[in-house]
């Protein structure tokens, strides 16, 4: 009920109360647009990062294997790769490769030829001359392994030290940026008369 008497408080007062009001308000929601714009600026970069790690890497498309027939052994196996879907370029001289077997666990970086320390590459497919970096999904490189000279070790490679019929191998290769390709293959039962093997 609204008696006629009643008056509205007017004046300075209320409105110092009112443009108070209003500033706060005003700084309020100027504190939540910019901690609302560097959520999202976090979140995309955070979502960026984890995509290049999770795409980028190596895809392993064969693996054969050079088998001495004197001792029926597998000596060198050489890996066909190519770019992830998705991927970024990735510096195979920046790669490391990690070859364990049921006696050995080395660690291989690249290296002009395959030795006890080193994995070597060679350019199969490269329109642009970008070799030793993958930059296209039309890349195709090689990488080869001397198992006989890492499971040798320093001591030198003999054509006994390669990796016999039915044992198995695990090979991991580590890009700087990106994540981790692991493939583990086996010697077929028998190789005999065999100079060279699928080990896809």
């Amino acid at each position: 009920m609204i008696k006629k008497d009643t008056k509205g408080q007017v004046g300075i007062g209320t409105l110092i109360v009112f443009i108070a009001m209003v500033l706060v308000a005003a700084i309020a929601a100027a504190v939540l647009i910019n901690t609302a714009g560097l959520l999202q600026q976090r979140a995309q970069t955070t979502g960026k990062e984890a995509t290049e790690q999770t795409s980028t890497g190596l895809d392993i498309k064969s693996v054969a294997g050079t088998v001495n027939d004197a001792s029926d052994v597998v000596t060198d196996i050489e890996m066909t790769v190519k770019l992830r879907p998705g991927s970024d370029n990735i510096d195979l001289s920046d790669l490391i490769i990690t070859y364990t077997d049921d006696n050995n666990n080395v660690e291989l970086v690249n290296g002009s030829s395959a030795d006890h320390d080193n994995f070597a590459s060679t350019s199969k497919q490269d329109d642009d001359g970008s070799w030793p970096v993958l930059n296209s999904r039309e890349d195709i490189y090689v990488i080869s392994i001397d198992v006989a000279d890492v499971r040798a070790g320093s001591d030198g490679a003999a054509a006994s030290n390669g990796l016999g019929e039915s044992e198995k191998a695990t090979i991991k290769m580590i890009p700087s940026t990106g994540s981790t390709t692991t493939f583990t293959f086996k010697v077929p039962d028998s190789v005999d008369g065999k100079s060279r093997v699928d080990l896809t």
